[in-house]
């Protein structure tokens, strides 16, 4: 390590969370160095030529052992898979990290796959969104929100992921797989899932509704763009959906009932939920 970051970095995946993570890098630390591994031969070159990546791998290789941590930024589904392999290239003492939006899966994977010697931290930027490295940009992780998982990580591996993510300007929040899962279906696979069930449920309407919708069904129906190996499979890896589904039905049949029978009712709620939403953000 060098001050917070790592002396190399392994970033497995140029998309936007490793663009992303790659270009912060270089930009808070212009001599730490970053070894990319991403398939598409044309990002590769402009990673090297734009000085985001020093070395750039079509799959990951021996090359990995020089870095002393790595983030597996592909979509969920890849990082499952590539824990078992990346691991097995690393030097002991190296820490394996991930962005995965769904948790438990993945760190039930780590116990098996991870191989001793290696530590793995799971962890979750909270900030997201659609597009590949050509979105990326260096100051994403300032002023967004990583969680980090304690299960099974020591506090040395945990310090050393938690030092990268507040070097490039994040709050980390620390908490277990389960916690986090729970907690993520409900302000974020929920939301997904509800935008694409409103969406299809406009599609549904008929072309009137089509013809009517405006920024307020934008804006509710935006998480519906993600593609599904991006958010859709991340949402189905959560356990705690649909407990969280039942809570949204309960509290969407209290809303309805109050604006069919209670205005003072209604008011209330819809009130509190303004109020609430304007401390969240």
């Amino acid at each position: 390590m060098t001050g917070p970051f790592p002396r190399s970095l392994g970033v497995v995946g140029l998309g936007l969370m490793g663009g992303c993570l790659a270009r912060g890098l270089k930009a808070a630390a212009p001599g730490a160095r970053v070894v990319a591994v991403e398939p598409d031969g044309s990002v590769r070159a402009r990673a090297l030529a734009e000085g985001v990546a020093d070395l750039a791998l079509a799959e990951a290789g021996p090359a990995l052992a020089e870095c002393d941590l790595v983030a597996l930024c592909t979509p969920i589904a890849a990082i499952e898979g590539l824990l078992g392999p990346v691991s097995r290239l690393l030097p002991d003492g190296a820490v394996l990290t991930d962005v995965g939006g769904a948790k438990e899966r993945v760190l039930a994977a780590a116990r098996r796959e991870v191989r001793p010697g290696v530590e793995f931290v799971g962890g979750h930027p909270m900030f997201g969104g659609r597009g590949g490295f050509d979105s990326s940009r260096a100051d994403r992780w300032q002023g967004g929100t990583v969680a980090l998982c304690t299960d099974d990580a020591s506090p040395e591996a945990l310090g050393r992921v938690e030092a990268l993510h507040r070097g490039l300007g994040a709050e980390v929040l620390r908490c277990t797989a389960t916690e986090h899962d729970a907690a993520v279906a409900m302000v974020s696979h929920l939301p997904y899932l509800v935008a694409c069930a409103l969406t299809l449920a406009v599609k549904e309407a008929g072309p009137l509704a089509a013809a009517l919708a405006g920024p307020g069904l934008d804006g509710m129906t935006r998480l519906a763009g993600f593609a599904f190996d991006i958010q859709g499979e991340v949402a189905r890896r959560n356990a705690h959906l649909p407990e969280t589904a039942r809570r949204l039905q309960e509290r969407l049949a209290r809303i309805l009932a109050d604006i069919a029978t209670s205005p003072d009712g209604a008011r209330a709620a819809l009130e509190e939920a303004r109020a609430f939403r304007e401390e969240l953000f």
